[in-house]
């Protein structure tokens, strides 16, 4: 076991969140109940990543509830260090970081800005050595400091360690343009000119532009560079218009004409290999008969590894051989049941990071060192949880009827120590709808599960990765197929006697928090109460939030334009026919569902003299992405449901 210093005392690296964080107290070994601020904590890891010469591993951990870059010598006894932490700007909030080179680190910090009533992410990039010196913030002036993203990363150039490429909307007329970034000095070179209708770039990973795709007037078309030439071709056969007819490129293929795309299937995402030369149709890779190809996982270079799926858990498949033997090299000496990847490589891929994780896991990370044979233990997410794992819940997989028979699959968390019977139920819709719950850790439904409630996630008709036919069949119609499912989802709860009538609560965030204001208009006789997070709750009122965004089309094609049926959807505009309790929790900095959502449902409900409770977060966004936003979640949500379900 290699062993690193912290502060005065020694630590062993899986041990060095719990001297970093002093989690370890007599509150935590309570029986069965796990206090509120392990669920709701700055993940102690959540992201690892290893320089490409495999010396060092970085990641960012959660330290005094805010995101830290810290970095360790592998086979070193040197103190682990802490580089970059929270921002002078309090809204900047370390978000992402990656080895540039042996030696320097590259950051990407996110905030909130608010113009002309308007909320918007901004982003920013940092670059740091190794051993802390050379801290600079990069992109800040000039020209290209108007770019309202500034950490767009095209290609970490290998071939030139002191430079990468990245795109940036130099001129606000959302076309950006690829530049050559010093990332010692900050000094820009113009690598690639802007081209309507282009919004994302793709490299050789060698510093080479060789892919452009973008959309106008919702047709998506791609641009090529072949090997050996400058101007752009137009690969006319993979004009779309509609998103079954999208390919994604995510991977060109080094020293070819070719890249790995994303596209349709037999009516699901599945991996392909497309022609740049635009000459022979795709090659199809990898499919699955019932559910899309997920994420893609890259090597340093950006050369495809493999693929990740989702059917009732996680799986992979491997385009690389040599990373497929590597994981499973290590799973014997990894959790049994757990889903392990591959996170990072190092430059000669005989070093891994290994991510292994569960319903119970938000992520255990190790290394795995082919030269010498071992697997090293780095860290995990959730230190204080994995040291009570026994009071944590397992998921069942479940499916249901729906009211027209159609099955609809589910999961199903139960109370450690109880039976599936006469339960206090948790109804929790996924937010999207295009979304999908999935065998993951979920923090808040570990949360509730620990609290006595049972909690029922399901993938209704409208959510993705079942396929374009399970995604569109509820298209523009939030209120009816999708709703519908997730009440068949209640209904079939009770029947089976899983759900004790009297105690249901519906609780939802984003989308799901829309599905459970509707949930308290149209079906108070099943729900005690109703608990909303971020909550969507009127259908015109979010297509017109959209207007200041470029994706506004998009959103308009989404939610539907019929105003009618969209005000029939809405809650606010049905107040009066909620007679349950209503808790509605909202940021003020959220821009994707504005706070007014709920500020303008807390006025209809006082109108209407209904019971609810308001509770707004400063400054907090979306995701409640502080440690401090998500204890007032839990905090919250843990009173309501205790007032109304028992």
């Amino acid at each position: 076991m290699i062993r690193i210093a912290a502060t005065a005392q020694a630590c062993t690296v899986a041990l060095v969140f719990a001297c970093l964080s002093g989690w370890i107290s007599p509150e935590v070994q309570a029986a069965n109940r796990i206090p509120n601020s392990a669920f709701a904590r700055e993940p102690a890891i959540s992201d690892v990543f290893i320089s490409p010469d495999a010396r060092h591993i970085a990641w960012i951990g959660g330290i005094k509830g805010e995101p830290h870059l810290l970095v360790m010598e592998r086979h070193a006894q040197t103190p682990m260090k802490i580089l970059l932490g929270p921002a002078k700007q309090e809204a900047f909030r370390l978000t992402w970081c990656n080895w540039a080179n042996n030696t320097r680190l590259v950051c990407g910090y996110r905030a909130m800005q608010q113009l002309a009533g308007v909320i918007y992410p901004i982003t920013r990039l940092v670059a740091i050595n190794v051993d802390g010196t050379g801290s600079k913030i990069l992109v800040q002036n000039g020209r290209a400091g108007v770019s309202q993203f500034q950490d767009t990363i095209v290609d970490w150039t290998p071939d030139d360690p002191e430079t990468v490429l990245i795109q940036l909307d130099d001129d606000g007329n959302t076309f950006p343009t690829v530049f050559k970034l010093d990332i010692y000095n900050g000094r820009l070179s113009v690598a690639v000119r802007e081209r309507e209708p282009i919004r994302s770039f793709q490299t050789d990973r060698r510093g080479r532009v060789r892919l452009g795709w973008g959309y106008r007037d919702m047709k998506v078309s791609y641009f090529a560079k072949l090997e050996g030439e400058d101007h752009w071709e137009r690969l006319a056969r993979f004009d779309a218009f509609g998103e079954a007819d999208v390919f994604t490129p995510v991977a060109i293929i080094p020293q070819r004409n070719t890249a790995f795309a994303i596209g349709n299937s037999n009516g699901r995402e599945a991996l392909w290999e497309m022609d740049l030369t635009d000459r022979r149709n795709p090659r199809l890779v990898f499919d699955h008969p019932q559910v899309d190809a997920g994420n893609v996982m890259l090597a340093q270079d950006g050369r495809m590894l493999g693929i990740r799926y989702d059917t009732d858990r996680p799986f992979a498949f491997y385009t690389d051989d040599k990373a497929r033997l590597a994981v499973e090299s290590a799973r014997p000496l990894l959790p049994a049941g757990n889903f392990n990847v591959i996170a990072d490589t190092s430059a000669d891929e005989q070093t891994y990071v290994i991510r292994s994780s569960s319903d119970i896991d938000s992520g255990t990370y190790s290394v795995l060192d082919l030269h010498k044979q071992t697997l090293e233990s780095i860290g995990t997410g959730y230190p204080e949880l994995m040291s009570r794992k026994d009071d944590l819940s397992r998921m069942q997989i479940v499916r249901y009827p729906a009211a027209d028979g159609v099955e609809i699959p589910g999961y199903l968390t139960v109370p450690v120590g109880q039976r599936a019977e006469k339960l206090p139920l948790i109804v929790m819709p996924h937010g999207g709808p295009v979304g999908r719950d999935g065998w993951y850790f979920d923090w808040l439904v570990q949360f509730l599960a620990n609290r006595g409630y049972a909690v029922l996630q399901m993938n209704f008709r409208g959510s993705a990765g079942y396929g374009y036919q399970w995604q569109y069949a509820a298209h523009q119609d939030w209120g009816g197929l999708t709703y519908s499912d997730i009440t068949d989802a209640t209904r079939w709860a009770i029947a089976k006697g899983i759900a004790d009538p009297k105690r249901i609560c519906i609780v939802g965030w984003s989308f799901g928090g829309y599905a459970a204001l509707l949930g308290a208009v149209r079906n108070g006789d099943l729900y005690a109460c109703a608990a909303s997070i971020a909550g969507v709750s009127d259908l015109i009122g979010l297509q017109d939030d959209t207007r200041a965004f470029t994706h506004s089309a998009v959103a308009r094609a989404q939610i539907g334009v019929d105003r009618e049926k969209l005000r029939a959807d809405s809650p606010r505009r049905h107040a009066e026919s909620i007679n349950i309790p209503i808790l509605m929790i909202h940021g003020t900095m959220d821009y994707q569902v504005r706070f007014d959502h709920s500020d303008e449902m807390a006025d209809a409900l006082k109108r209407a003299n209904k019971p609810f409770k308001l509770t707004k977060i400063k400054d907090a966004d979306h995701q409640m992405s502080r440690e401090s936003d998500r204890e007032t979640v839990l905090t919250e949500l843990e009173a309501f449901l205790t007032a109304h379900l028992h």
